[in-house]
């Protein structure tokens, strides 16, 4: 009876069991990438503007930039800095870099043309910051929110290199969460002076 012969591994090629584990290794490495891209892209907010240099420049008085967004998000900054809270007045663009630098978000909407005219979205929005700046000062203190008339959208959030902006008509539950989900994850999330609140 003839003996089977023992097979040997060729000289220069992978092993046969060898080969499930450098499609495992690659495939874990394809998910951690695409986690990584995920979560410095996706899972944060609204989209990502590239950081626009110099970043930590700060303007001396007269001073202004051309920004690559509207609203800002990143680049350089004016000097002075606003108050936190309710504003009836366009905060300067200088002026909104400082206080997104600071770790804060801005809350803006697009006016309505007529003053005599109602602004559902106005008011709405102003209720819900002055509702969770009351209820939860310290989680909440570093947002503003504040008319900007020049806006393609009715609505822009934005935070340090973050923008997110859209219509609507009045404040419904939906948009409620669509700005807290904004403000829990990027309020002082970029802090790079740890800028306190007030």
């Amino acid at each position: 009876m003839a003996v089977p012969k023992r097979r040997t591994p060729q000289r220069g090629g992978i092993a046969p069991h060898r080969w499930g584990i450098i499609v495992g290794i690659s495939v874990l490495a394809v998910g951690l990438g695409g986690w990584a891209v995920y979560s410095i892209y996706f899972a944060k907010p609204g989209i990502a503007i590239p950081i626009q240099q110099p970043s930590n420049y700060e303007l001396r008085l007269g001073e202004t930039v051309s920004y690559h967004s509207v609203p800002p998000t990143s680049g350089p900054r004016a000097g002075a800095a606003t108050d936190w809270g309710i504003h009836d007045r366009p905060i300067p663009n200088e002026i909104q870099v400082q206080m997104l630098w600071r770790g804060g978000v801005l809350v803006q909407y697009r006016p309505v043309e007529s003053p005599a005219l109602d602004d559902p979205v106005a008011e709405g929005l102003k209720r819900l910051i002055g509702r969770l700046r009351t209820e939860h000062f310290e989680r909440y203190c570093k947002v503003i929110v504040a008319p900007y008339p020049s806006l393609p959208k009715k609505i822009a959030l934005t935070a340090w290199g973050r923008l997110d902006t859209f219509d609507a008509e009045e404040i419904t539950p939906d948009i409620e969460r669509r700005i807290v989900r904004f403000l829990d994850k990027l309020i002082d999330a970029y802090n790079p002076g740890r800028a306190g609140c007030p």
